[in-house]
């Protein structure tokens, strides 16, 4: 009986941790189009890290349990693994957003320069695409080639903020379609992207450093707890073990392990904020 209530409440802390890792209702609304998943946002708060999660937390778990570890206890560090690996992947998803949209932005700078000297758009875009050293000089390329093959602008434009949903990227291809769309002065109009980019820029980072006292302070507590079980088990190994290998025991250990990937999760959703 205690085996199937502890296993209910482990699928119940899992199902509600998938939920709370899934993508949000609005952060499926990225840009406007007919594609309907156009603007499902990738990256670590995509599906793909949750795939990761999923996929790495599940092979681990089965490592364990092969090797002899009770099937709640390995299926909990599975989760714990997982949660970790959503955690990490998460973290270098934003690290490579944030070097995408300064690029961009350093791009969209070149660009206002060689509109200021008289070029065309077109023409500035490449220019800048063949001057610029980052992750957006293939963005810049792809779309002016494409406009001088005959494509219209909405549409790559479009296509570029689907394949590329950061928030400087899609603000980025929205000046570009307003431009194409009604005309006006691009550079004044780019020129307040690129500072807009980079103002978010420094939100962004100046946010998670704040949030890094948080997470530091929950790590320190999951290490605390760890650091006592080891103690304990130096100081009283026949009583850890078992304690260990008892039903209840079992049962409560994977319980707690469970409880902590759950925090881990939770906080770092909550501290991830959106500028």
């Amino acid at each position: 009986m205690l085996d199937l209530l502890l296993i209910a409440t482990l699928g119940v802390l899992i199902a509600g941790f998938v939920g709370a890792l899934l993508p949000r209702k609005e952060e499926r609304a990225a840009f406007a189009g007919p594609d309907p998943d156009a603007g499902i946002r990738t990256g670590g708060r995509g599906n793909g890290a949750l795939v990761w999660a999923l996929v790495t937390g599940s092979l681990c778990a089965l490592a364990l349990a092969v090797t002899g570890l009770a099937a709640l206890q390995a299926g909990a560090i599975g989760v714990l693994v997982g949660v970790v690996t959503h955690v990490a992947l998460g973290i270098l998803s934003s690290r490579r957003d944030l070097a995408l949209e300064l690029s961009v932005a350093a791009a969209v700078d070149l660009v206002v320069a060689s509109l200021r000297a008289g070029a065309a758009l077109v023409e500035s875009i490449s220019t800048a695409a063949a001057e610029t050293r980052g992750p957006a000089a293939g963005i810049l390329k792809e779309l002016a080639e494409r406009v001088r093959l005959g494509e219209s602008a909405h549409s790559v434009l479009g296509d570029l903020a689907r394949r590329h949903p950061q928030e400087g990227v899609r603000l980025f291809a929205f000046a570009l379609t307003s431009h194409f769309d009604s005309g006006g002065s691009a550079a004044s109009s780019l020129s307040n992207v690129s500072r807009s980019i980079r103002d978010r820029a420094d939100v962004v980072r100046r946010t998670a450093s704040q949030a890094i006292e948080t997470q530091a302070s929950i790590v320190g507590i999951v290490a605390i707890t760890y650091g006592l079980a080891f103690l304990m088990w130096q100081q009283y190994p026949e009583r850890v073990e078992g304690f260990a290998a008892s039903e209840a025991g079992s049962g409560l250990i994977g319980l707690s392990i469970v409880l902590q990937a759950i925090g881990l999760a939770w906080v770092q959703r909550m501290t991830r904020a959106e500028v």
